[in-house]
């Protein structure tokens, strides 16, 4: 009822997103990373528009700190402004985050960046001790983020939707604490709210993305949505899904602030 998506696709590549302690060792660097500092989220991957499901924000905030932020179901990863270590090169940088006995290296190198965008390769590898767990590489574009709703998201929002032929309003209660409440209420129906035993979200630039899980054992489960405007007292969702047979289509939602 919570618009339940389970994606058992390929780890995605947006998890190769890491930004974190950069270092520079001549000026090429130091003009690479100056262009690079702000937010970004991944636009597209080998050409084409990349699932929300796969998307990743990554923030360079200085030459010496950054984040990135990434929900993926397929490995469970969670990652909140997660920092990474990076080291600039002359044509891109090298990010490196180590957990446990698994080291991810993601190899970076810069084709082309303006202010509003930049297309690179990556190059990216997942090994725990001597095995290799994941080898990818891609082609993909970043876009720049100007907006942050963070902030402007918290409080209590609820939507109009139909399901199954029937009227409904779904309604979701986000705290600063980064938990969150979803209720339901199907018709002239008393609400019902679930008072689930995980129930966990946040928002980087325009990402947002949830998970829940409704017992202690049952399957975890998550979405993704961006948001594309909160204004007025209203909030504007969007999402690229992706279908069974590969295929991808868009979906958007409207929520108004409940007072």
């Amino acid at each position: 009822m919570k618009m339940k998506i389970i994606l058992n696709w390929v780890l995605a590549a947006t998890l190769i997103c890491g930004t974190g302690v950069f270092t520079s060792c001549n000026k090429s660097d130091a003009e690479l990373s100056s262009k690079i500092l702000g937010k970004w989220i991944v636009a597209d991957l080998d050409g084409k528009a990349c699932p929300t499901s796969w998307k990743s924000v990554v923030t360079f905030e200085s030459a010496k700190k950054g984040y990135y932020s990434i929900s993926e179901i397929t490995s469970m990863t969670w990652e909140n402004k997660t920092p990474a270590e990076v080291t600039f090169g002359k044509d891109g940088f090298t990010a490196v985050e180590e957990e446990g006995p698994y080291k991810s290296v993601l190899k970076v190198t810069v084709n082309s960046i303006t202010d509003k965008e930049m297309k690179l390769k990556t190059d990216w590898t997942i090994t725990g001790g001597e095995l290799v767990i994941l080898h990818e590489i891609f082609n993909e574009r970043w876009v720049r983020v100007t907006d942050n709703f963070e902030q402007a998201v918290l409080g209590t929002w609820e939507a109009q939707v139909t399901e199954a032929g029937k009227p409904q309003t779904w309604r979701w209660e986000f705290k600063a604490s980064g938990t969150y409440v979803f209720s339901l209420k199907i018709g002239d129906a008393p609400w019902q709210v679930f008072e689930d035993h995980m129930s966990d979200y946040f928002v980087d630039g325009p990402l947002l993305c949830t998970r829940w899980q409704n017992t202690v054992l049952s399957d975890e489960e998550r979405d993704w949505w961006e948001i594309e405007s909160i204004q007025d007292g209203k909030m504007k969702w969007t999402a690229l899904r992706i279908d069974e047979d590969l295929t991808t289509h868009t979906e958007t939602l409207e929520l108004s602030k409940v007072q």
